[in-house]
């Protein structure tokens, strides 16, 4: 059941393509630079760090960032408006 719910959160927080604001998640094993070169590769700038290395707030104009942050080595990117609606971040 809580595997479920887990499934359907991360779902409905996957960012769109054209989502301006995304938090990003690289691999678990990501420094912060590297976390942030995955943002600079995509054309992105850091908003803000989330506290924690592997997760990094960044924001686009470009409507392929999403797909790019995947292409550059992200494993998730979430929409990061909804995320801080629905954490209340």
């Amino acid at each position: 059941m809580l595997v479920s719910v887990f499934a359907i959160f991360v779902g409905s927080m996957t960012a769109d393509a054209g989502t301006k604001e995304v938090a990003v998640l690289a691999p678990v094993w990501a420094s912060a630079a590297e976390t942030a070169e995955i943002v600079a590769r995509s054309g992105g700038s850091i908003v803000a760090g989330a506290g924690v290395a592997n997760v990094i707030i960044a924001r686009s104009d470009n409507p392929d960032f999403v797909s790019t942050l995947y292409s550059a080595g992200a494993w998730l990117v979430l929409d990061a408006v909804k995320l801080r609606g629905c954490l209340s971040v």
